[in-house]
Order: structure tokens, then C-alpha cells, then sequence
């Protein structure tokens, strides 16, 4: 019945959605149960894009650059979840709030259209990486990150969330992601 109530628990824990998470636009939260292994890590994207490739990397390189040998397959797989939202636009022509029923696929861009992309529109960029046990799928750490910004700074916002995750990701806290403006 434990064993029940723990993976019951490790599946709601990825259930949550970032946006519940996050009391202000600019947030991160980390939930260890314990500190990240060591050992050699792959880092799988949950939906492909360029975006979540580039935000990958930088996983990628904050994993190696504390020790842990870094690759595409084998060892620990932490999976990383990218969501880009738009801010809505009001008026004649808008799309009705809420309509579509979640949040639409991120573009397949070149990074440098995700750095500098000339709209001043407001973006949300929400990142969810998450490292489970490899035999029994038990999670033993998640981090939801949340950042607005404008003016397409995507890739921005997204190397400063996984910079402020990984500047200590042993245990849980909470605290700013630091977005560019």
C-alpha cells in the first residue's frame, strides 16, 4: 500500500502544472526528495522543437559542468518539458480565450528567430524538468520554472530559469527566475 501511495504521489507531482505552481510570472520551484545522482545523464525532450533543443543543451551543459558525464542515451534520463504561450490579444479578430484546448505546439524556428523576434507581444515560457528512479519510475526530483517576457527573448528566458534552477538543485527551494525583460 505504500509503494501504491508513494507512486501515487511521484505521478501527481508531474501532474502539476507549472502555472499552479508559480505565484508570480517569474518563479521557479525545485522538489527534491533527494539530491540528482551522480553519474551520466541524458536529457529527453518531451516535445521536439528548436527551442527545447537549445534549452536541452543548456541543461545539458549546467549537468556538466557538475561533474556528471552528459550524453543522449544511457545512465539517468531527466526529461524536460518546454511550453511557449503568447499573451491574448483583445479585440475584433482576437481568438476566443480558452478556445483550442491547451497551449499550441512551439514553432520549429532557428534559435536566432526565438532570440530576436521583432513583436512586442508577451510571451510565457514554462520549463519542467524531471529525473525519476530508472527501475521503478519513483520521481525523485522536479523543477518547474515560469518566466514572462516580451520582445522574443525566448532562448533568453529559458537559459536564465535553467541557470537559477541549477545554481543549487540539491535541494528544494523556491525562488525568481531573473526573466529578461
Amino acid at each position: 500500500m505504500r509503494q501504491l501511495a508513494a507512486a501515487i504521489t511521484g505521478l501527481c507531482l508531474c501532474l502539476v502544472p507549472p502555472a499552479a505552481m508559480a505565484q508570480t510570472a517569474q518563479s521557479f520551484e525545485i522538489q527534491a526528495k533527494r539530491p540528482l545522482p551522480k553519474g551520466k545523464y541524458a536529457v529527453a525532450l518531451e516535445v521536439d522543437s528548436e527551442l527545447g533543443r537549445e534549452l536541452r543543451r543548456a541543461v545539458m551543459d549546467r549537468l556538466a559542468a557538475r561533474g556528471n558525464e552528459v550524453g543522449f542515451s544511457g545512465g539517468h534520463v531527466m526529461r524536460l518539458r518546454v511550453d511557449l504561450s503568447r499573451g491574448f490579444v483583445s479585440g475584433p479578430g482576437a481568438p476566443p480565450p480558452g478556445g483550442g484546448g491547451g497551449l499550441p505546439p512551439i514553432p520549429d524556428r532557428p534559435a536566432g528567430d526565438l532570440r530576436t523576434r521583432p513583436d512586442s507581444a508577451t510571451e510565457t515560457l514554462r520549463l519542467t524538468l524531471t529525473m525519476a528512479e530508472a527501475g521503478t519510475g519513483e520521481v525523485l526530483w522536479v523543477a518547474y520554472a515560469s518566466c514572462a517576457f516580451g520582445g522574443g527573448r525566448a532562448l533568453d528566458a529559458g537559459r536564465s530559469m535553467i541557470g537559477a534552477i541549477f545554481a543549487s538543485p540539491d535541494r528544494s527551494r523556491r525562488g525568481e527566475a531573473d526573466c529578461p525583460l
